[in-house]
């Protein structure tokens, strides 16, 4: 039950471990020695089916982790897609079958080409993390179309290169969205909220030294990792400050933070040397024996799927396919907690060999998921642009950030603000009109595009109009992409503004 790079590594190892030496440079090179006798490794394949355990490598965590946020993605978007709801089961499956076979890396393929796909037939959509995934999914379906059969590292390192930047753009926007007045103020800031979030029921719970940490902790914590994973030696300590502070807001039960959460724990695996694998693979195959290790390894994947079909009520009712808060806490603690321990215990100090570059051409998706972060301040959309839960407010001319708002000469969606006072759709006077709202005329549109039956009055300096009456739709105007671009959250003119979506 061991691949060819097991049968190349663990004789070396074990060498090694018995003379009390240093493992890592010897075995890689066996490695390497025995990547250079093709006809060997073949033949060696042939005897070892794909379904039987064998080591995880960097392909294969990654379609593990992959599978884990797919799955919860299929449930949480069933029945609210534009795909029907076999679609969703059937993809739920097949993330179930990446988990107990992290090998397929075809999994992770699958998942990557139909999300894309339900992203853009869904777009605008204003899921922050389904925003990061998709960017994801599409540096893996670039890598993989070029890839010309390249082996599992080939094929890693091809997507790997270019999806890393995904990771500090992601905290570049989470640093610099949030430096405004309104971040920085413990009577509002989602700082503050999540902190209370995960300490509710504790003597924690609204302590103000408390309050102050989380804000500030915010901006050290993801400051240091964004510049340490590109930093060899201490890229380590990057990701053992970085992983427990993702790993922490899905416990806090405010919102579900889990898919999120794991999304970032697959752009943290993109950053793992091949020696982390090595060191936890054959530091355990040494102590136990490599089959007992494999097979319950194997054992524990089957478990922990079975134990989430059971404990869900998925085997009784496909209704339960819908990933809960509490429900899903467990199995959340025992992957993102395992896979924390295997960074800490099983990446070297000194970070590992240093990644490889890929094709020039897909590092464009990181440019586009830098240029979308930017839109706040563009004047273009204010959803799925990485500002989630920082108070942020460009709106209207105004602007709560502390260095700039909307930058002048650009886009003026932000500028053209409508506000509403009456429908006759009790959930939209629900929603906006009795929260006092304003919304950008262009997302006023959108609503009644998507909404043919939808009359609202807005007021004007005239008094209330009617968009049921001659009401020209600036949504329909506009072309393809700006439909699927665009997407405005409702604008909150009372200060200080509270924390939101």
């Amino acid at each position: 039950n061991i691949d060819p790079l097991t049968i190349a590594v663990f004789p070396a190892y074990c060498h090694q471990t018995l003379l009390g030496h240093s493992t890592q440079n010897d075995a890689l090179s066996s490695e390497r020695r025995m990547s250079d006798k093709p006809d060997q490794t073949v033949a060696i394949n042939a005897d070892f089916a794909l379904w039987r355990p064998r080591p995880l490598d960097r392909l294969g965590l990654v379609t593990l982790l992959t599978s884990l946020y797919f799955f919860q993605v299929w449930g949480l978007t069933m029945g609210s897609g534009v795909l029907p709801v076999e679609a969703h089961g059937a993809m739920m499956l097949a993330s179930a079958f990446g988990i107990l076979f992290p090998r397929f890396w075809q999994v992770l393929l699958a998942n990557a080409l139909v999300f894309a796909v339900a992203y853009v037939a869904q777009s605008p959509v204003a899921s922050n993390n389904q925003t990061t995934a998709f960017f994801f999914s599409l540096v893996v379906l670039g890598a993989f179309v070029v890839s010309r059969g390249q082996d599992r590292e080939g094929n890693f390192e091809r997507f790997a290169a270019a999806g890393r930047w995904l990771l500090p753009v992601m905290y570049f926007y989470g640093i610099y969205h949030k430096i405004n007045v309104d971040f920085l103020d413990p009577a509002v800031s989602c700082a503050v909220v999540l902190y209370d979030a995960l300490f509710r029921g504790t003597w924690l719970y609204g302590w103000p030294f408390g309050h102050w940490s989380a804000i500030y902790a915010t901006f050290i914590i993801e400051g240091i990792a964004m510049i340490a994973l590109f930093i060899p030696r201490l890229k380590k300590w990057g990701m053992l400050v970085g992983i427990p502070f993702h790993v922490i807001i899905g416990f806090t039960g405010y919102a579900y933070y889990k898919d999120f959460s794991t999304i970032v724990l697959v752009l943290y695996a993109l950053f793992l040397p091949r020696e982390a694998f090595v060191n936890g693979f054959h530091g355990l195959a040494a102590r136990f024996g490599a089959g007992r290790v494999l097979s319950t390894g194997r054992l524990v994947l089957i478990g922990l799927v079975a134990w989430y079909l059971l404990a869900s009520g998925m085997m009784v009712d496909p209704a339960y396919a819908v990933p809960e808060n509490r429900a899903f806490m467990p199995f959340f603690a025992v992957y993102s907690v395992a896979f924390f321990a295997f960074v800490m215990l099983c990446v070297p100090k000194d970070g590992g060999t240093s990644p490889k570059r890929g094709p020039a051409w897909l590092y464009l998706v990181p440019f586009l998921f830098f240029v979308n972060g930017l839109s706040p301040y563009l004047g273009l959309k204010t959803e799925s642009s990485i500002a989630m839960y920082s108070n942020l407010h460009t709106e209207g001319g105004e602007t709560n950030h502390l260095l700039h708002g909307v930058l002048p000469g650009l886009w003026t969606y932000q500028s053209d603000l409508v506000r509403p006072v009456g429908s006759n759709s009790p959930e939209f006077n629900g929603n906006i009109v009795e929260r006092g709202y304003w919304l950008p005329r262009y997302e006023l549109d959108r609503r009644l595009a998507m909404n043919p039956g939808l009359v609202v009055e807005v007021e004007t300096a005239d008094g209330p109009i009617s968009t049921g009456g001659h009401w020209p739709n600036t949504y329909l105007a506009s072309n393809w992409f700006l439909q699927k671009f665009l997407l405005f959250k409702p604008v909150d003119f009372e200060r200080p503004k509270v924390c939101t979506h």
